[in-house]
């Protein structure tokens, strides 16, 4: 998960008394780098990340400190080496509690974060555009069975519109059936055509299967898409 309150940590027994190492981040911030690892951003822009690891004694807060005890957790920082003008730098502080023994390991849960943005996406189609907290049933049978409904549709949304996103200009039958995709022409033709009453052009709404999804610039942008390059 992402961090950001710089919590206590377990002083080192050769730091000073002033010494501010009895923070997580200055602990974190001591730690050299790992390696460095290329990501892709926005589909057409690459960019390299330094990271760092470190498993850090974390404390409770002062007034919690008699219920709770000390656990070690281990942070990672992911830092962008170089961002082009115009973008705040990548800067990621996560925290787990799975043990992280190398750069490989360390890229592998910032791969699990990055997915985040998806999950966000596909709860939006299941709350905004499949509507699912409006559902007023009676019993928790009808609502597993509704949930589980509008689960499939939601990612079958999903995956069309991060299809779109990723080739926007395939054809529209490398992700929808005929029969969809007959479907899809017939409603946009009623939707957006006027009636005439001369010879109509075969409808071609389904030119890019994003037709058939929530338009992407209403939805969350996804930040990165990890690739597998490391040094």
């Amino acid at each position: 998960m992402r961090v950001q309150t710089n919590r206590l940590a377990e002083r080192p027994a050769d730091a000073a008394p002033h010494d501010p190492a009895h923070r997580v981040f200055a602990q974190l911030a001591a730690a050299p780098w790992a390696g460095r690892h290329r990501i892709t951003v926005d589909q057409d822009e690459t960019t390299w990340l330094q990271v760092k690891f470190a498993a850090i004694n974390t404390l409770p807060p002062v007034g919690k400190q008699k219920r709770y005890s000390p656990q070690v957790l281990t942070y990672i920082h992911a830092l962008e080496e170089n961002p082009p003008p115009g973008r705040e730098p990548i800067d990621w502080k996560l925290v787990t509690n799975l043990p992280v023994e190398n750069l490989s390991v360390a890229v592998e849960k910032l791969g699990w974060y990055a997915l985040r943005w998806k999950a966000e996406v596909f709860h939006k189609v299941m709350k905004s555009g499949c509507r699912a907290e409006e559902a007023r049933l009676e019993t928790a049978e009808r609502l597993a069975k509704f949930l589980a409904l509008i689960a499939v549709v939601s990612w079958r949304i999903f995956f069309v519109t991060m299809s779109a996103r990723a080739k926007p200009d395939a054809a529209p039958d490398s992700v929808l059936t005929f029969a969809e995709i007959t479907a899809l022409d017939q409603i946009d033709a009623s939707r957006t055509r006027p009636p005439s009453n001369g010879p109509r052009s075969p409808p071609t709404c389904c030119k890019s299967p994003c037709l058939a999804a929530i338009s992407p610039a209403n939805m969350t942008r996804l930040l990165a898409t990890w690739s597998s390059g490391a040094a």
